[in-house]
């Protein structure tokens, strides 16, 4: 990668991260939207360095949330970025039009951790966290990457 890159990778790794702690209280458990996974659909603009700098960002992010007691344990520092990195490379390759990978991943991933972990009621857990993924991603994901790709 040039320099430009991975300075990109990082700015939006970091934006993930800073985007998460500011809102912090909407990001993990039952009920979720993540504001900053808005930042998923840029993979389709931006290419590897946004989909290398967003990974990252979403390691770190559940490392924090795992540090504080609100991810759902190492599966989730580890393994959701893993999993969802499948549904990034889709954005990667096929661009905005995937985007609902990205959704239909986190939508069935998420409750499933809240399921096994603590019983909670799996398909209502798809619903909640399903919306919030549509906002994010769709809602204010999409837009901004159009946003984005005029501006380049």
């Amino acid at each position: 990668m040039k320099s430009r890159d991975v300075v990109l990778a990082g700015v939006l790794g970091a934006l993930y991260i800073a985007i998460g702690l500011a809102i912090p209280f909407i990001s993990f458990g039952a009920i979720q939207c993540r504001i900053s996974d808005a930042l998923y659909p840029l993979i389709a603009i931006l290419g590897t360095p946004a989909l290398v700098g967003l990974t990252l960002g979403h390691v770190i992010y559940n490392l924090y949330g795992y540090s504080t007691g609100v991810a759902l344990g190492m599966l989730d520092v580890v393994g959701s970025p893993l999993l969802f990195l499948i549904a990034k490379l889709f954005i990667w390759k096929y661009g905005l039009r995937a985007v609902p990978i990205h959704v239909i991943f986190v939508a069935l991933w998420v409750p499933y951790l809240l399921n096994s972990l603590f019983g909670l009621p799996y398909w209502p857990l798809v619903i909640t966290v399903g919306i919030g993924e549509v906002v994010a991603e769709i809602v204010l994901g999409i837009p901004l990457a159009k946003a984005v790709e005029t501006r380049l």
